[in-house]
């Protein structure tokens, strides 16, 4: 049996003895054999086998190495055992292996073991921790200066994709540096003072962006290394550390420091790093630059427009950073960003540069510059631009927006749409029941003119909400000619549960009778509410149909009284049928409701011929409500004699 075939028994073999077999051959055998027992031990995948590579890790060729850290994953499990384990030299191998693989999941048993009895077991956990920061920082600055980024957003137009390389790095600190920062800020809050110097600097390291966690030490109450971190960025940077020094210099405690430092750094690679971040003053006039940051102002106009000049566009847009951290006043950055915006007018990724920059501030600051993108010429910046101003609500933002909107692409027209619409449908339908009906027509109609999608957010309304919501709706509908818009809807609320709907749902088709075909009116003509039934009557009115008079004959001798008197009125404007003999039958009714509603028929109608049947029941009738409602008849046919006598005589 050969060499391999012992090594496929071995890898099939389910007893531990098989892995003392495998890394005995691992530390015995020759060159040749070492690859393939290091692969069947990687096979077996067990803890004991790993535990054993992690022992002899120092020991192996490069080539062997490499592998291992190829497989690093395979290794988490027993990493973490390893790095618990009784045995010493077991436990800081397990150490340099989580530093050497990069392995920001496994930081918390560097911190675990930065408080070991042991020195070389914390010094090993400490160098570790370093070197995971350092590896960190040093990455992050590899896709910094690539200007890599993580969304399909952040590119130009017809920029090339994203390399795979970039792409993987990228994730790769995604997934692992938030642990990396959390095993760095805890470990210098439990060391107090052991390898305090070291466990600053990887903290410093990480101090490269302002969502940092270790960066958050500044502002954590009572924190182990907040002193010593305020110390050492009071001091002149490290070339590493350039990016915490910038960032630092906008805590409340730093700030007064930050000028005095700046102008006292003499290490020619640190002052390079710092113009080379801040992109700005490459002519090394730093005491003047930190005279006028200190006490808030820039450079003037024509100082700013030279320096830019010698940039190209990107370049310039990139001073943008250095106004925003100024602490200049926000106005004195609008103007200054406006003169950049104009220095970068063709290049897309410099403006949109400076409107992130300007999105950033906090809210209540100058929205000036962001108005300014409205007009600019690529549509997704007045996109970007229109949804800011609505986030931020500045005041008389929305006159500024609906000035916008009348010259508007489509695209920017929906989404100043979208957020306008709302709010001024609000305000109208909060205010609907305070104003007059010519005033409700009035604003209405602006209303729709300017923002059409007003009408379907009213439909949303009839479709459903309380019962008051719906009643309120459909006047709205009624008052603003919206019936023909939203018929469908109206038709669907015949049929809604609560009568008070389905009436004044019927009431409003009478606006639009081409829109109650034959199949709804016969439906609402069988309604059980004799309300719906009545304002039915009125559409079948207005539509002067023939196929209905015989109902409407039926319901001029029957049916309740608004049903009658509502009959009476649509045959005699048909000109079909006796429509006076039936009014006065329903004069004659013994039911005062009955006689009521025949007076209001006679009044709408206008058949004063009736009208002593008017005077009788004014005097006569039994019920003081029918007497009052005759004496009213009376005094508004009085009252029209005279007005055409005054007509004529004028």
């Amino acid at each position: 049996m050969d060499t391999a075939q012992i090594i496929e028994v071995l890898v099939q073999t389910r007893n531990e003895a098989a892995d003392d077999v495998l890394l005995e051959g691992l530390r015995r055998g020759s060159e040749a054999e070492l690859p393939a027992l290091l692969a069947a031990i990687l096979q077996r995948n067990t803890l004991h086998g790993m535990r054993g590579v992690i022992g002899l890790y120092d020991s192996l060729s490069e080539p062997l190495r490499r592998t291992i850290l190829a497989n690093i994953r395979q290794f988490h499990h027993a990493l973490r055992e390893c790095g618990r384990s009784e045995d010493t030299a077991l436990r800081v191998a397990a150490i340099r292996l989580i530093a050497l693989g990069y392995q920001g999941k496994l930081a918390y048993v560097l911190s675990e073991n930065l408080r070991n009895e042991q020195p070389e077991v914390a010094k090993a956990a400490m160098e570790a921790m370093v070197s995971l920061a350092r590896w960190v920082a040093t990455q992050t600055r590899w896709l910094g200066r690539g200007e890599w980024h993580g969304s399909k957003s952040n590119k130009e137009p017809g920029g090339s994709p994203v390399p795979a390389e970039v792409l993987a790095t990228y994730n790769e600190l995604q997934a692992q540096r938030p642990e990396i920062e959390t095993a760095v800020v805890r470990a210098i809050d439990l060391s107090r003072g052991g390898y305090g110097t070291e466990l600053l600097h990887a903290a410093l390291l990480l101090c490269d962006w302002a969502g940092s966690k270790t960066l958050e030490i500044l502002q954590t109450a009572k924190h182990g290394g907040q002193t010593a971190m305020v110390r050492r960025l009071e001091q002149p940077p490290a070339s590493e550390h350039v990016e915490a020094f910038l960032l630092a210099a906008s805590h409340s405690q730093l700030r007064s420091h930050f000028g005095v430092v700046f102008a006292h750094i003499a290490d020619p690679a640190v002052l390079d790093a710092i113009l080379r971040r801040t992109y700005w003053l490459k002519d090394i006039q730093l005491q003047l630059c930190m005279h006028q940051v200190t006490r808030g102002a820039w450079w003037g106009e024509s100082e700013l427009l030279e320096d830019a000049a010698r940039r190209d566009s990107e370049q310039a847009a990139k001073i943008g950073d250095w106004l925003v951290s100024s602490g200049a006043h926000d106005v004195i950055q609008d103007d200054r960003m406006e003169r950049l915006k104009t220095r970068g007018e063709e290049c897309f990724s410099a403006r949109l540069r400076l409107f992130r920059l300007a999105a950033q501030r906090r809210r209540g600051t100058s929205v000036q510059f962001l108005k300014g993108f409205l007009g600019d010429r690529d549509e997704r910046l007045v996109r970007m631009a229109a949804r800011e101003l609505l986030r931020r609500r500045p005041p008389e933002y929305e006159g500024v927006l609906l000035q916008r909107l009348a010259t508007a692409s489509p695209g920017v027209a929906r989404v100043i749409s979208r957020s306008l619409g709302h709010v001024g449908f609000e305000q109208f339908w909060d205010r609907f029941d305070d104003l007059d009906k010519v005033t409700r027509q009035h604003a209405g109609r602006a209303l729709l003119k300017i923002l059409p999608a007003s009408s379907s957010r009213l439909a949303k309304r009839l479709a459903s909400g309380p019962v008051e919501q719906r009643l309120k709706a459909i006047q709205m509908v009624q008052d603003l000619n919206l019936v023909r818009e939203l018929r469908g809807v109206l038709s669907a609320l015949t049929q809604h549960a609560n009568p008070k709907v389905r009436s004044k749902a019927v009431s409003a088709l009478v606006d639009a009778p081409d829109a109650a075909n034959e199949a709804l009116l016969k439906h609402v003509l069988s309604d059980s509410d004799p309300r719906v039934r009545a304002n039915a009557i009125e559409v079948l009115e207005t539509m002067n149909t023939g196929p209905f008079l015989p109902v409407l004959a039926d319901k001029a001798q029957n049916g309740h009284n608004r049903e009658r008197a509502n009959s009476i009125k649509a045959l005699h404007g048909m000109r079909v049928g006796p429509a006076g003999d039936a009014l006065l039958v329903m004069l004659h009714d013994q039911r005062p409701d009955h006689r009521v509603s025949g007076l209001w028929a006679l009044r709408q109608m206008g058949l004063w011929k009736l009208l002593g049947e008017v005077g009788r029941l004014a005097k006569q009738d039994n019920n003081m409500r029918v007497r009052r409602y005759a004496l009213a008849v009376l005094r508004s046919v009085a009252e029209m004699i005279q007005k055409e006598k005054k007509d004529k005589a004028g």
